[in-house]
């Protein structure tokens, strides 16, 4: 038995292809393209042909040829490197070149061998094409291929229109780039902060670390110097080339839907904060999270028992270093991830939810009373999250209550559906072969929701991380409420972390705690940068990731300060990255799982000052942590004025000044952030904008409008206040 394997789209993996693939997926008419194939057993096939029929003309035959180059690879992704993940497929790989047929044409094509035959795929003709226009009216430009009328738009340059003869696919729209012109926003971006010269695109993915161009949380929004902001009002895939291919303009490409119709908003205006308010508080508002969120947060995934959390936290008391958060990723099951690890119980029906009292807890097993647990830990002024993700687990050992909540999931019809109705398997790495929680089906959502209900109601839980949200991929997968992952593709994570923040605020003073995205997720606060390394790099890229976030409409966010995964960082590094992360919204060290080997990788103060040997890293830490405090009534009072006007608590100076360094930044409207972003820096170059600035350490008077060099001890990094400000540490 030969199996012929061709998949147009593959996986629709975002980045990648697979060999059985179509290069490029979409060509466009008149193009040549390649069709990879795959035989299975391999050495069944000597032969393989290719039959292919245009319109009425006569079939056509030609003969595939043997692909030498194709090799197995190492997957990338969470925990890559504990885990043996090359791809070992038994197969032999194919390559056929065909041409796209013309304009509005259909290309059929199918492979055959002796006694096998492929099903029948069909390419449909396209080119792009100028016409259409747009209507403008109340700051919204309506882009129609069916409209001829063409208000005044600044800077447009052109319109078209990618059509296949039957749809309109795609538009392209041209407008003129200034010379000087700087481009800001597109989401959580960790590759740069101007990104003129840039091509990126608005696709939620995960990257485990290294991101680049590639990030969990795009926003279509483009913040420009000259300005102007635009906001496109599609959840659909899209791309910017920002004055890379041209240098005078900038060029915006969006899938559409079938209206064919694009929404784009345009803000104008010399303020580039008004701008970023506008466009936040029209996709928002920005919700204010509680006073505590503002404190220290600790975690670490190695901290996979009470009995290890516990130590942790009066470590940090005995240091004197007081938390206010504690997120507990591994306290779970890793099956249901609402049952705590070890928990004694038995079975419930898959429809039913839980209770506390359904659980008993062995003293010897890793979480012996998570209730009494979690009130010790409110008695010592901690609040506490738990680590969720959104999908229903595949596995492989027997589990009577998954395979319960497995088997209520498909008899209720739950779990997003492909087109041919059946269900969603996870394509990703991270959870492949799970079902994926169909969070826009109100049965569903409260049936999943219920499942952890007792988390919050009786343990007394103070959130969730709500980790993940990357997991969808496939445009033609359907939800319950009507729309497909075409549309919901990017918006996904947002839909989930609302559903859990409504779900955990209607109980308590509750919070979410997110890594993945889109515009409006500023709806359900906090979120951080995910996974990154202990380097320097790293370092710059996740300031860059929070100023970008910021100015695309998320103002409560936080990263792993100093990194969370590979070795420790050095005492310098932990110490210059914790030294920006006081000034930010949420201020978080956490670490990676690493089997419990030693030497231990936790990011605490105090490994890394046992790692390091540097006795400096507790002292400064703790000076550190006596200006976070000093500064709680400042970081409050900002948090407000943020979450009522919409401008963001990290101000990217070159929003303003674009002499300044990329890493400078206002917290806040009267604090001036310089982070020390290379090791060995003693003396730095600062530009301080026009007026009076006063150094935050020493009180002393600056003139600005200028750069200034100036001393960076490891205890403290460049900080600056408005010289009118009341804001004193001392």
């Amino acid at each position: 038995m030969v199996d012929i394997v061709h998949k147009p789209y593959g996986l629709e993996h975002p980045y990648e292809q697979l060999p059985e693939e179509r290069f490029p997926r979409q060509p466009l008419a008149g193009e040549p393209f390649t069709i990879g194939i795959v035989t299975r057993p391999p050495g069944a096939v000597t032969n393989l042909r290719v039959h292919t029929i245009i319109g009425g003309a006569p079939e056509t035959v030609l003969n595939a040829e043997p692909d030498k180059r194709w090799q197995q690879k190492q997957e990338e992704g969470v925990g890559a490197e504990f885990l043996d993940r090359l791809v070992r497929i038994e197969q032999d790989v194919w390559h056929a070149a065909l041409v796209a047929p013309a304009a509005g044409e259909a290309l059929t094509y199918w492979i055959e061998t002796d006694g096998a035959s492929s099903e029948r795929f069909t390419l449909r003709g396209a080119t792009w094409q100028q016409g259409g226009g747009f209507t403008f009216g109340d700051g919204w430009a309506i882009f129609h291929p069916a409209v001829s009328t063409n208000d005044a738009l600044p800077s447009l340059q052109n319109v078209e229109w990618l059509s296949d003869g039957q749809h309109n696919r795609r538009v392209r729209l041209t407008f003129k780039a200034a010379a000087d012109e700087r481009f800001f926003g597109l989401g959580e971006r960790f590759n740069t902060l101007n990104q003129r010269g840039n091509i990126l695109d608005v696709r939620v993915y995960e990257q485990y670390k290294n991101h680049g161009k590639r990030t969990y949380m795009p926003v279509p929004f483009l913040l420009s110097s000259a300005g102007y902001g635009v906001y496109v009002e599609s959840r659909r895939w899209m791309g910017f080339d920002l004055a890379a291919t041209s240098p005078d303009i900038w060029t915006l490409e969006a899938d559409l839907g079938g209206d064919e119709a694009l929404r784009l908003r345009w803000f104008t205006g010399d303020d580039p904060l008004a701008i970023i308010a506008d466009f936040t508080n029209l996709t928002g508002p920005a919700v204010l999270p509680p006073e505590w969120s503002f404190g220290l947060w600790m975690s670490g995934n190695e901290w996979n028992s009470q009995a290890r959390v516990e130590k942790e936290v009066k470590a940090s008391l005995q240091h004197g270093i007081q938390p206010a958060v504690l997120v507990i990723e591994a306290w779970s099951d890793e099956t249901t991830f609402y049952i705590w690890n070890d928990a004694k119980y038995t079975p419930r029906e898959g429809s039913d939810s839980p209770r506390y009292a359904d659980f008993t807890f062995p003293e010897d097993g890793k979480w012996r009373d998570p209730k009494g647990m979690v009130d010790w830990l409110h008695k010592q002024d901690i609040k506490v999250l738990l680590w969720q993700i959104p999908v229903l687990k595949r596995i492989e050992q027997p589990h009577p209550q998954h395979e319960a909540d497995h088997a209520y999931f498909e008899q209720s019809g739950f779990g997003v559906r492909e087109a041919d109705g059946s269900l969603h398997k996870v394509r990703p790495f991270w959870f492949r072969g799970g079902y994926l929680w169909d969070v826009t089906g109100q049965a569903e959502r409260e049936w999943w929701l219920g499942k952890r209900a007792y988390l919050l109601d009786e343990i007394g839980i103070d959130g969730f991380k709500t980790d993940g949200g990357e997991h969808l991929w496939g445009a033609d997968t359907h939800f319950a409420d009507g729309r497909t992952g075409a549309e919901l593709w990017n918006d996904y994570p947002r839909l989930y972390t609302q559903a859990y923040y409504d779900f955990a605020t209607a109980k308590r003073d509750a919070i979410t705690f997110s890594r993945a995205g889109f515009a409006g997720s500023q709806r359900s606060p906090l979120h951080w940068a995910g996974d990154e390394n202990s380097t320097w790099e790293a370092f710059q890229h996740s300031v860059f990731a929070g100023l970008s976030a910021s100015i695309s409409g998320i103002p409560f966010w936080g990263w792993d300060f100093g990194g969370f995964s590979g070795d420790i960082p050095s005492a310098e590094l932990y110490l210059r990255a914790a030294s920006m992360a006081v000034f930010c919204p949420v201020f978080q060290y956490h670490a990676e799982f690493n089997q419990h080997r030693e030497p231990n990788r936790d990011r605490t103060p105090w490994n890394i000052q046992d790692r390091t040997g540097d006795e400096r890293v507790l002292p400064v830490f703790r000076s550190l942590m006596d200006v976070r405090q000093k500064l709680m009534p400042y970081i409050w009072a900002e948090a407000q004025h943020s979450a009522s006007s919409g401008e963001p608590m990290m101000r990217a100076l070159q929003l303003w000044y674009p002499q300044a360094s990329s890493y400078q930044y206002f917290f806040g409207r009267d604090l001036l952030v310089c982070p020390i972003v290379e090791a060995g820096i003693t003396r730095a170059p600062v530009y301080l904008p026009p007026g009076e600035w006063r150094d935050l350490w020493t009180d002393t008077l600056y003139s600005g409008g200028t750069t200034i060099e100036i001393d960076t001890p490891l205890d403290r990094i460049p900080v600056f206040v408005r010289a009118a400000s009341p804001l004193h540490l001392t």
